[in-house]
């Protein structure tokens, strides 16, 4: 499998007001990232509410971005279900497409490593295509090094979205890289850190919005100006700390704002699945005020 290197951003689910997937929203976001010469794509992972999301809906994100998507760009779709023969069943549904990984991650917080380590093989097993593992305290077990270190002997695993801000447990998992297995990391207030580490490249959801604040840190720590990158990776901290979240402290992810931020750029509508709750009326005018002063203006600026 080919190796990815730099931003890998988490492609959010654009919906339309009915909640069926705004496809043109979706291949105008991919012509974004790809414009924004993005290495590869996270494609239905948590960011973009999979277990929200049908069958029926994933099936048409994974068609969707395939399509749109050059082949210079790799793409790594996500097969996780909490049904076992459901992920089966999505496997054989887009064994035909052209993408070049799968991912799972378990959504089971009670289950055993023993037992998430039989589903992973079972899951491998299957794949015509490499299959990545996917970490998150968040939905599933803690996996510390010594399990991602069980879990690359398992063939056809290629490699691992290490996401947690324990940065001990990070650098164990980057440490099993190899040609073959590829280690990924997921928490973007910790980028600078895990580039130290070595780490080759990042995936976040945040990059919906805030791509080329984490692209600077990428660029600024490749041409060797460490404290420039440092100081990137403070300011983009601070921004992801303080702009305004009130639907996330419901939905747990924040979704919501940064379906919003995306339609004032005009690429996606601000809904979301109805797990989650959108933006109220005053909390829309908190967030363009912030968005206005803090990245349009910016930007701009620049």
């Amino acid at each position: 499998m080919r190796k990815l290197k730099g931003i890998v951003p988490v492609l959010i689910t654009p919906l339309n007001q009915d909640k069926s997937v705004d496809t043109g929203a979706l291949r105008a976001l991919c012509a974004y990232y790809e414009e924004q010469k993005a290495s590869g794509v996270w494609v239905l992972g948590t960011g973009a509410e999979d277990m929200c999301l049908s069958f029926t809906q994933r099936l048409t994100v994974a068609q969707t971005v395939t399509e749109a998507l050059s082949d210079d760009v790799i793409k790594i779709v996500g097969c996780s279900f909490f049904a076992p023969a459901e992920s089966i069943t999505f496997i054989n549904a887009t064994a035909e497409m052209n993408f070049d990984a799968y991912h799972a991650m378990p959504y089971h917080q009670k289950v055993s490593l023993r037992q998430i380590h039989a589903w992973y093989e079972m899951l491998a097993d299957h794949c015509p295509k490499p299959l990545w593992a996917y970490t998150s305290g968040n939905w599933a077990q803690r996996m510390g090094p010594d399990f991602i270190a069980e879990l690359k002997k398992i063939p056809n695993i290629g490699g691992v979205k290490y996401s947690s801000s324990n940065t001990v447990d990070v650098q164990g998992a980057i440490e099993l890289q190899d040609d073959d297995f590829q280690v990924i990391t997921a928490v973007v207030k910790t980028l600078y850190s895990s580039l130290c580490l070595g780490v080759q490249a990042a995936t976040t959801v945040e990059a919906t919005i805030f791509f080329p604040e984490i692209a600077e840190i990428f660029r600024l720590y490749e041409e060797g100006r460490y404290e420039e990158a440092y100081a990137a990776q403070r300011y983009l901290n601070n921004v992801l700390l303080k702009y305004p979240s009130p639907a996330g402290k419901d939905n747990f992810l924040r979704v919501a704002e940064l379906k919003y931020m995306l339609s004032l750029q005009g690429l996606a509508q601000e809904y979301v699945t109805d797990y989650y709750r959108e933006l109220e009326g005053c909390e829309k005018a908190d967030l363009k005020a912030w968005y206005d002063a803090n990245l349009k203006e910016r930007r701009a600026g620049k």
